[in-house]
C-alpha cells in the first residue's frame, strides 16, 4: 500500500473525525482539535 499524503491535515489523535468512540458507547469530543478533526 502506498502512503498517500493527506491534503487536509487531520488531527492525529482522532484520525480527523473530531471525536473519540467510547468503549461503553457514545462519543466524546476530541480535546486536541476541539471537534474540528483538523490539526491546529
Amino acid at each position: 500500500m502506498a502512503a498517500l499524503k493527506a491534503e487536509k491535515r487531520e488531527c492525529p489523535y482522532c484520525s480527523g473525525k473530531g471525536y473519540f468512540q467510547l468503549l461503553l458507547g457514545g462519543t466524546e469530543t476530541c480535546d486536541f482539535c476541539n471537534g474540528t478533526g483538523k490539526k491546529s
